[in-house]
């Protein structure tokens, strides 16, 4: 991984009495990135962790990478707490490992595969996402053939089908 960008931050919450946490970076060092403000990136802190993330807006002039809970706790880190952070581009450019369910269905369903190349990259990374949290295969292929009709949906009314 290509390292971007290293310095320390505090963690913050990213809104009063909202439960997200961000490290925040000037949109002057954001510039220099691959992609600028979007670049996917893999967020180190404290030399641990191996967080996949983006550059959200935060106040003018700073971005900021969001921390979920759940890196707080397994990296043992506070609110308020300074951190050395690394920021490195992000090898997999969709910032998400692809679900086999939707491999599969992408190769066995040419209007899933053509829909695929058609959303963004955002909607790529729902669907994924979405996928991952069910557990039941069954399910995990329907959900996501409902996903791909109600994309396509989107594109016959937006004329781009």
């Amino acid at each position: 991984m290509k390292l971007l960008y290293s310095g320390t931050a505090f963690i913050e919450p990213m809104f009063p009495n909202m439960p997200h946490n961000v490290l925040s970076v000037s949109t002057a060092i954001i510039a220099d990135f691959p992609r600028k403000h979007r670049t996917r990136i893999v967020l180190k802190i404290n030399g641990e962790g191996h967080i996949q993330c983006g550059l959200n807006t935060h106040i003018p002039g700073m971005r900021c990478m969001m921390i979920s809970k759940k890196h707080m706790t397994s990296l043992g880190l506070m609110t308020g707490e300074k951190v050395f952070f690394e920021i490195f581009e992000d090898p997999n450019p969709l910032g998400v490992e692809v679900p086999e369910v939707l491999k599969a269905l992408r190769a066995q369903d040419e209007v899933v595969e053509r829909v695929w190349k058609m959303l963004t990259e955002g909607r790529k990374r729902t669907i994924c996402h979405s996928t991952m949290r069910i557990k039941n295969i069954d399910l995990q292929v329907e959900r996501a053939l409902e996903f791909f009709e109600a994309e396509r949906e989107k594109l016959v009314q937006k004329g781009k089908w």
